[in-house]
């Protein structure tokens, strides 16, 4: 049957009056069209039906959408596969200094927003293999999923890599690559003090760390000097930036991987 055909059935169709239990009398149309042959429900239920799907479409789109702006500020986060999975929860803390320190990172990624207005960032500095990473990593997962801020991890030696990459490169400016490092809401930057500390390097680091200080972006650097050796890697100025805004955790005790047999960065 054509749609024109479909009107005229429906415009000489029976009609009957039926009681819908929510809304009551309402008048139901006999509808027959090929196999089909019924009676139309009540107006008023389908209405409602009708706005509870659209609702409902509404708030599975609405989460689409944040998943998506989720995976997003995850990607661009540029955590290493071995670290993208790292949380509070799976951090070992045996020692009354481990725990402390871990309650030390939660309460820093609980309250972020705090802390993004003031800028404090911190410094975890000390022995390889103390979980150090683990801590950092955990609560920049925390504050891109929890707090919907945009964060990036990066090595030293990355960052030099890229920001170096520009004299040879049409795609990135130099500008554009420090820009990355100095904007983003939450730098989390580990294993200074691998390279080798040129006065370039120092330069650039001074300017991204300059840039974040007086904007009042947080950082968190991960190193593996002790704190009285901080200077010689990152310059002075950088050092008195970071002790004026960054609270200060010293990991001593003896690698986990000895222990283990892997990973606990």
């Amino acid at each position: 049957m054509s749609s024109k055909g479909l009107v005229s059935s429906l415009m000489d169709a029976e009609s009957a009056t039926k009681v819908c239990d929510s809304h009551g009398d309402y008048q139901s149309m006999h509808i027959v069209f090929g196999k089909t042959d019924t009676w139309s429900g009540c107006p008023e239920c389908a209405e409602e039906k009708r706005q509870r799907d659209q609702v409902k479409e509404f708030e599975e789109n609405r989460k689409i959408a944040a998943q998506k702006r989720l995976e997003s500020r995850i990607g661009y986060a540029c955590l290493p596969p071995r670290f993208a999975g790292k949380n509070f929860d799976s951090y070992r803390a045996d020692t009354e200094q481990q725990k402390k320190y871990l309650e030390n990172c939660k309460q820093y990624a609980e309250n972020f927003p705090e802390h993004l207005k003031s800028g404090d960032g911190l410094m975890l500095l000390g022995n390889p293999g103390t979980g150090k990473t683990h801590l950092a990593v955990a609560a920049l997962n925390y504050i891109v999923q929890h707090h919907g801020e945009a964060g990036l991890y990066t090595t030293a030696a990355r960052m030099f890599r890229r920001i170096k990459d520009t004299y040879t490169s049409k795609d990135e400016t130099e500008s554009q690559a420090i820009d990355a490092f100095a904007s983003p809401a939450l730098l989390v930057l580990d294993e200074v003090g691998v390279s080798f500390g040129s006065d370039a390097e120092l330069n650039y680091l001074f300017d991204i760390m300059n840039e974040r200080y007086e904007q009042c972006l947080p950082t968190i650097i991960v190193s593996n000097v002790q704190p009285g050796d901080l200077g010689q890697w990152v310059g002075d100025r950088v050092v008195d930036r970071l002790r004026e805004c960054s609270k200060l955790m010293v990991f001593n005790w003896e690698s986990a991987r000895r222990e283990l047999g892997r990973g606990a960065a």
